[in-house]
């Protein structure tokens, strides 16, 4: 009878012990990537883009009472900017009389819009950031042969591949492909392997 080589297939504890450590470690490792992502690349921030946008943004000023304020005229002209400003996706800024009554549109304030395409372009390149980062740790544990460092990179690869694609959710057009090529790539690689 042939002795057991305890490297190659480990004992049911050994085995339980070495999941749960690869379980732990790929936790750890997908926490680490996400901090270092977030502290090299920052998501932008709302007051980045709207620092100098003013609260005055409705037809009647605060503070003034309903009595002053019923008095206000309806202007056509000012109503027409307004709605093209929306339009635009813009937000609208008065200039006020002295009772409070917006008489012109003093600015039509894009910081909103700028702040959503900033947002949208930092979702598109996090999301290529945690595909690549997922995907490497997947081929690298498709072709280590230790069985904890398969643990390790396999689940916290496809794990960072999920998340990438969940942060990316609105273009969804974009990730399907893109998260297509990886699943074929990935399962191509994994074929080679394992043949």
């Amino acid at each position: 009878m042939k002795k057991r080589d305890k490297r190659k297939s480990p004992s049911g504890r050994n085995l339980a012990l070495t999941i749960i450590l690869g379980v732990f470690i790929a936790i750890m490792i997908i926490t680490l990537f996400n901090l270092i992502v977030t502290y090299f690349y920052e998501e932008p921030k709302y007051e980045d883009y709207c620092t100098n946008y003013e609260n005055t943004q409705y037809p009647m000023k605060y503070n003034y009472g309903w009595d002053i304020c019923t008095n206000c005229s309806f202007s056509k002209e000012l109503q027409a900017q307004v709605d093209n400003c929306s339009k635009e996706g813009g937000i609208s800024t008065y200039t006020y009389n002295e009772k409070g009554c917006a008489i012109e549109l003093k600015e039509c304030n894009f910081c909103n819009k700028e702040f959503d395409s900033a947002i949208k372009e930092y979702t598109k390149n996090t999301f290529f950031i945690y595909a690549a980062i997922g995907f490497a740790l997947i081929v690298i544990g498709l072709f280590v042969n230790l069985l904890l460092i398969q643990i390790i990179l396999l689940p916290a690869g496809a794990f960072l591949v999920i998340e990438a694609s969940l942060r990316n959710f609105d273009d969804k057009l974009y990730i399907i492909i893109t998260f297509s090529l990886l699943i074929i790539a990935a399962v191509l690689l994994a074929l080679k392997r394992l043949r």
